[in-house]
């Protein structure tokens, strides 16, 4: 599989996004991908962060213990976002590394 495959570049980010089982499921990068929402690791801080101010959001508009369609939707788009920046910086970073091998 290619570095350039988009099963290749979705396995990685879900590597980082702690989405695979691997006990169960090893996956050879993973010795080299760490799962960025690992306990105490940045994402993970950030991530219980943003569920404690959600909680207080919904708690504001009367809606403790349930979601709010219009904070489900930020949420949403905001990690499409990232999602997709992921995947462009990866292509951005073969492209460079590639033209960088060919000088």
């Amino acid at each position: 599989m290619s570095v350039k495959d988009e099963e290749f570049k979705t396995k990685i980010y879900d590597l980082m996004n702690g989405s695979y089982n691997l006990e169960e499921y090893p996956i050879a990068e993973s010795s080299l991908v760490k799962d960025e929402f690992a306990e105490g690791e940045y994402c993970e801080k950030l991530y219980s962060q943003m569920l404690e101010a959600y909680e207080r959001v919904c708690r504001r508009l009367g809606k403790p213990g349930t979601e709010d369609e219009d904070v489900e939707i930020i949420i949403s788009n905001l990690m499409s976002i990232g999602r997709h920046q992921s995947m462009k910086m990866f292509d951005y970073g073969v492209l460079f590394t590639e033209r960088e091998n060919k000088q």
